[in-house]
């Protein structure tokens, strides 16, 4: 996709997206239907616009700071800070701003797929693929929504401002999503890839993707075994070599991206250390913690004067520790360090010890931060080999391809853990492929949705540990600040409606219960 343009757009189609407050849609109105829809390009900025609204840091960064891997900072009343320590209130700005991303995104995309039949000027294939990318840019948003809300508003046009709609059952906004990336896979409408300014859109291998996805999320273990074989035998996803240039500008567009939000310098940007360490500029506002260190395997002995030594790989990739490089420099959190890591030496600096390294790229990014561009991935081919091989190990078809999908992503070229070996019960596979998507995919936005599935959320409760460090005798002990999470088992697994919502919207009687 033309990257560039999701920059610029939004003062393009502001005629028919002024209204950014959730449900409180305003009308297409005669200006769209009677001037704006009459070209290709039209139908193609429009959709752009829709792009715009996919996750950015606080999904991919900071969802899984508010699990048991995670510690999202404090910065006032509001954030995902609280909802990570289990105090979720309709109120939380956090939480309302995602619904309304999510609800712009879906009211950009139904404006494509309902008004794009008005074109008369332009290229039928590209037409129609243009309103293939809005189906699926919809189905994503319902994804995560049903995910995070359960039942919500489902709507499929474009509706008045005096309209109010009220709560489908969640399994009725599951349906509808299946269907659509059904339809969008029959039609044959969206390409097996792009090239040039048209990279980033949506692909045939993301639409089977996102099935597989909410299918795992809603336990449909045949489907989402289906749909995930399904972008395995399109035969052009592989895993990229460099677990850790994955998340750098080198891995960019490689093999195993299948869906991620695009962004370019000079265009659509953010802080590059902004979410990372102080001492590179960072304000530490998404913090690793104890409980992902306790996940990783040691391939090799465990050192006891170096808890780091002989760690699986991914966790060197995805955290800054004392002694591992940062910058020009060695990062120290030491409650003696002279640098600006020190733990709580400041607001930026880290309170448990670790700090983020997954999405740094120092070398690319230092001469100008501000300018970052790494674009965020959303759904790559190692998470669907492990949802593949979960709804195998659920359906109790464990056969030598678990194994195989399971022991590629362990041993990529720069992991190389030890392979599992054959013969393992379902119960044995069942907490290895758990631990392996931890792991893996520790930070890219899927750790809060797989603990819920999994019935294993108030496993984050309470004291968060941190870092290694040691104290005046040489002994090492476990950093903690005394901050504690709690869980509601009855409320925590879904989000309240936004208060917001609820006082504008009379249609939406009730709320999530607990709330």
């Amino acid at each position: 996709m033309n990257k560039y343009l999701v920059f610029t757009l939004l003062i393009v189609v502001a005629f028919f997206t002024a209204c950014d407050d959730g449900l409180d849609m305003l009308p297409t109105g005669s200006v769209s239907e009677d001037i704006y829809w009459q070209r290709e390009s039209d139908a193609v900025t429009a959709v752009n616009a829709a792009y715009g609204e996919l996750d950015d840091q606080t999904m991919i960064k900071q969802l899984d700071a508010v699990t048991d891997i995670g510690f999202r900072a404090a910065s006032g009343p509001g954030t995902l800070h609280d909802v990570g320590a289990g105090n979720i209130d309709p109120s939380n700005s956090a939480i309302e701003s995602i619904w309304n991303r999510y609800y712009r995104g879906i009211r950009k995309a139904n404006d494509v797929i309902a008004n794009i039949d008005q074109i008369e000027v332009g290229n039928q294939d590209v037409l129609n693929r243009v309103e293939a990318e809005a189906r699926f840019l919809r189905a994503y948003f319902y994804t995560q929504l049903s995910s995070l809300w359960g039942g919500v508003p489902l709507i499929t046009e474009p509706i008045n401002i005096d309209e109010r709609v009220g709560r489908s059952d969640k399994q009725q906004i599951v349906d509808f999503v299946v269907s659509e990336l059904d339809n969008i896979i029959s039609n044959n409408s969206l390409p097996i890839a792009y090239s040039g300014d048209n990279i980033g859109r949506a692909t045939i291998g993301a639409a089977h993707a996102l099935k597989a996805r909410i299918a795992i999320r809603n336990n449909n273990w045949t489907m989402a075994r289906d749909a995930a074989k399904a972008v395995m035998d399109l035969g052009i996803y592989s895993l990229y070599p460099s677990y850790s240039g994955l998340f750098q500008y080198e891995g960019q567009n490689s093999s195993e991206i299948i869906f991620d939000r695009q962004y370019a310098q000079g265009g659509d940007v953010y802080g590059a250390f902004g979410y990372s360490a102080a001492s590179i500029g960072g304000s530490s506002v998404v913090e690793p913690v104890h409980k992902l260190y306790e996940l990783m395997e040691f391939n090799g002995p465990q050192n006891p004067d170096d808890p780091y030594e002989n760690i699986d790989p991914r966790w060197d990739a995805t955290v800054y520790y004392t002694g591992a490089p940062i910058g020009n420099s060695i990062y120290d959190s030491t409650p003696d360090s002279p640098t600006a890591d020190r733990i709580l030496v400041s607001e930026g600096a880290t309170d448990h010890g670790y700090n983020l390294k997954k999405w740094v790229d120092w070398e690319n990014d230092n001469a100008n931060p501000g300018n970052g561009s790494i674009n965020l991935i959303h759904i790559r081919y190692g998470d669907v080999l492990l949802m593949y091989a979960e709804a195998k190990i659920e359906l109790d078809e464990i056969d030598q391809s678990v194994y195989d999908a399971i022991n590629a992503i362990r041993q990529r070229p720069t992991v190389e853990m030890p392979a599992i070996t054959s013969g393992k019960t379902q119960a044995e596979m069942r907490e290895i492929v758990r631990n392996e998507r931890a792991v893996e995919l520790a930070f890219e936005g899927l750790r809060l949705f797989d603990i819920n599935r999994w019935g294993i959320a108030s496993e984050k409760e309470g004291l968060v540990r941190g870092a290694y460090f040691r104290n005046d005798a040489g002994e090492w002990y476990l950093h903690d600040t005394g901050f504690t999470r709690s869980f509601n088992s009855s409320r925590d697994t879904l989000w309240p409606i936004p208060i917001d919502e609820m006082n504008s919207n009379s249609a939406i009687t009730t709320n999530n219960p607990g709330y």
